[in-house]
């Protein structure tokens, strides 16, 4: 990528859950640098709290998809909320996010909340920190328990 085409960190946020939701990890994957670290600062019990590298953060990620499609459920854009903080640090933003997820088997409704804290650099994730708690924990506790 040259400096030319260079991402803002919001683009590279918003790109990055573009992918995420539409379930293609390999182009996501390519927005982290290769040295790139995921974190999970509030990762349940049995569950790695660092991954470090593309390798490791794209099986994590096809771990995480695999369980969605496990727990066969669909977002409700219509109620679910994204918000973004532009902070005093060029390379950082915020997002929450606040998803409805239906579980398609049963009509129930579930509330998704999390925090992702990006550091980009060059148009590049070189950090994130992805806070999740109550059904996303359920799920990452499932998808990647040891």
């Amino acid at each position: 990528m040259s400096t030319a085409d260079t991402l803002s960190p919001r683009e590279v946020l918003e790109r990055k859950l573009r992918l995420a939701l539409a379930g293609n990890r390999e182009e996501e994957v390519e927005l982290f640098a290769p040295d790139a670290v995921v974190e999970f600062p509030f990762a349940p019990d049995g569950v790695p709290d660092r991954f470090e590298g593309r390798e490791q953060i794209l099986a994590m990620s096809l771990a995480l998809d695999k369980a969605r499609r496990q727990a066969d459920f669909r977002v409700l854009k219509d109620k679910s909320r994204l918000t973004v903080h532009e902070t005093l640090d060029p390379e950082v933003v915020i997002a929450e996010l606040d998803a409805h997820v239906e579980v398609v088997a049963t009509g129930d409704v579930r509330r998704v909340q999390q925090i992702h804290v990006y550091r980009v650099r060059d148009g590049r994730i070189v950090h994130l920190r992805d806070y999740f708690a109550g059904d996303g924990a359920d799920m990452v506790r499932k998808a990647l328990a040891a």
